[in-house]
């Protein structure tokens, strides 16, 4: 929800089995539930091997994580901030993908409490000139991507599968674990992933940086800190009117887990405060603000994993692997191996 003012793992079963034997029959039929960055990246191999695919997206918006909005006169990622591409493999196909409008973010990330330590100095970090939403757009190109379709449930009908009144050979689900076992009438203990409440905040005067620095933004990793994560969007080039300074708060999963179900104006409020003592910004200079709620932010690190699934379903996306873009693109290939067997 959004609240406005102005002013891999071996372990894991990825799906029973393949549908090899039913490619000799011809086209074989695939849902693919989720539009987020390994269903596309899946659906998009299923493509490539000749197969009829659907993909379902509850939303309107395309990328799931990577996600960005117009905030005023700006152009602000509210999800995924930043994404490192570690293998060069799907380094080559990102630089495909998006062409010119991959950018290196150069500017450093300060540690909380470190006296100006940098996180992982050296590593190389990436965004899209126009939004990192645009990595989802750019993968739905030619794709049959039907949105604002909300599945309720997947039932077996016969040999195949039904979703959203249709029947097909196979269902990927590449939502969060706790979305796709609802889906599949299965239970869990618990959800496995952290929550992560952002706000988005506007001041009417250009900075540079983090105090006026060159750093892109400060990270806590204490996990103590409710600023788990703010950076300065000023460091992306063009996305920011001149005059005006946005900041990006992700908010610690203890905080957000805290406040999760209060009214978004209080801990917009109470975060801004914080960031504000922190950097010394002059409420004077407050512009918009705007708070958004992602529920299942981040896999956890020991979340449970899903087993036993049913023949013809697969899973890809953080449901078995971990949340950074780079895995889940990749969680989406292997997805589609298996299936094509």
């Amino acid at each position: 929800m959004g609240w406005i003012q102005s002013g891999t793992h071996p372990e894991v079963d990825l799906g029973a089995g393949t549908l090899a034997p039913l490619w000799q029959e011809g086209v074989v039929k695939i849902a693919v539930i989720g539009a987020g960055i390994s269903g596309l990246v899946c659906a998009r191999r299923l493509v490539e091997a000749g197969h009829g695919v659907v993909v379902f997206e509850k939303s309107r918006n395309l990328g799931g994580r990577c996600a960005t909005r117009k905030f005023g006169e700006h152009v602000v990622d509210h999800g995924v901030q930043y994404f490192t591409l570690r293998d060069p493999q799907i380094l080559k196909e990102v630089e495909v993908l998006a062409g010119e409008r991959l950018q290196t973010l150069c500017n450093p990330i300060l540690l909380a409490g470190q006296d100006g330590e940098i996180y992982r100095e050296g590593e190389q970090r990436f965004y899209l000139a126009d939004g990192n939403h645009r990595v989802g757009t750019l993968l739905a190109q030619g794709l049959d991507v039907r949105r604002e379709i909300e599945i309720k449930a997947v039932e077996k009908s016969g040999r195949k599968w039904r979703v959203a009144g249709e029947e097909f050979e196979a269902v990927v689900c590449s939502s969060p674990w706790p979305r796709t076992a609802a889906l599949l009438g299965m239970k869990i203990r618990e959800s496995g992933y952290d929550s992560c409440l952002t706000v988005l905040l506007e001041y009417l005067v250009w900075r540079e940086g983090p105090e006026g620095g060159s750093a892109y933004g400060r990270m806590d990793l204490s996990g103590e800190d409710p600023l788990a994560w703010v950076g300065c969007e000023n460091v992306k080039k063009g996305r920011i009117a001149e005059g005006s300074t946005v900041y990006v708060i992700q908010a610690s999963p203890k905080y957000s887990r805290e406040h999760l179900t209060q009214n978004p104006e209080f801990w917009a409020s109470d975060l801004q405060i914080l960031l504000e003592k922190l950097w010394h910004l002059d409420p004077e200079k407050r512009g918009s603000v705007f708070a958004h709620r992602w529920r299942y932010s981040r896999r956890q690190e020991k979340a449970e994993m899903p087993k036993d699934l049913p023949k013809g379903i697969f899973i890809c996306g953080d449901t078995e692997t971990d949340s950074r873009v780079e895995s889940v693109w990749k969680s989406g290939k292997v997805a589609a191996e298996t299936i094509l067997g």
